[in-house]
């Protein structure tokens, strides 16, 4: 069953990455980390992680990588309809205390949703966001308005911490305790983050991306081996303690035919 949703608004974040506010027929009842299906007639179905959620309102935030987010991109407006099936998978898990979430690029998306919750659950929050360049810098006064500290880093250095945004996770964990670390992007950088909280005693939430066909955990284009997770049933949002078992995380993915391929640099 398809939900609904008018566009609201469109506003363009960053080079080639939009958000998107609609407005619902009914609340869709989301929690952080999970994902809606969205379709597009006669172009094509992709899952889109929730970036926030309040009544009938959803923000979307959508990168334009394929057919189906070109398409949304060149003729998605003001007062044009989507069709969503969701919230879908398995979300964050929202806990107390001392919170550092590590987003890179658009894995910043659905991570404004958590810090929004996290915030309400009256933990402190520290954001840590990555991108390649200045062109590439999203969302910075939003997760400003919401967490305690914000930090960011470009690789070139042309806004913030110059290097790698695991150098600056780095730094972070160093100079402060947390009880739990929660990260979005590029799957190489979250490996190495896992790796690095749960070296330091603390708990950790990574969310996957993968090529999600049917969002229910029958076809299986999204699983993990050797355990045979799915992405879209069993995650997005795993502990860390599962990830490190996981052969296919930081390395493999399966593409469009179900062949299993090196993950995307």
């Amino acid at each position: 069953m398809y939900l609904l949703a008018r566009v609201e608004r469109v506003s363009k974040l960053c080079e080639n990455v939009n958000e998107y506010l609609l407005r619902l027929d009914r609340k869709l009842g989301s929690k952080p980390g999970q994902f809606v299906m969205v379709w597009m007639p006669r172009v094509g179905e992709i899952p889109i992680s929730v970036a926030w959620e309040k009544d009938s309102l959803l923000k979307l935030i959508i990168a334009r990588k394929g057919v189906v987010t070109s398409y949304i991109h060149n003729n998605i407006r003001e007062g044009c309809r989507f069709f969503l099936r969701g919230p879908l998978g398995k979300g964050f898990e929202i806990t107390q205390g001392e919170a550092l979430i590590v987003a890179g690029g658009y894995g910043a998306a659905p991570m404004l949703y958590l810090a929004s919750m996290l915030r309400e659950a009256g933990s402190r929050v520290t954001v840590a966001l990555g991108f390649r360049e200045n062109r590439n810098v999203m969302l910075v006064e939003e997760f400003e308005k919401l967490a305690d500290r914000v930090f960011v880093a470009t690789e070139d250095g042309s806004v913030g911490f110059k290097g790698q945004l695991t150098e600056l996770v780095s730094s972070i964990l160093s100079s402060s305790r947390y009880d739990i670390v929660y990260t979005c992007g590029r799957e190489q950088m979250m490996e190495r983050v896992v790796r690095m909280a749960m070296n330091a005693g603390i708990e950790v939430q990574a969310s996957l991306e993968r090529l999600i066909k049917c969002g229910i955990g029958i076809c299986g284009s999204c699983t993990l081996e050797p355990q045979g997770l799915r992405v879209c049933w069993d995650g997005p949002v795993f502990n860390g303690y599962k990830l490190i078992q996981v052969d296919d995380f930081g390395k493999w993915w399966r593409d469009a035919s179900g062949k299993r391929v090196p993950l995307p640099t």
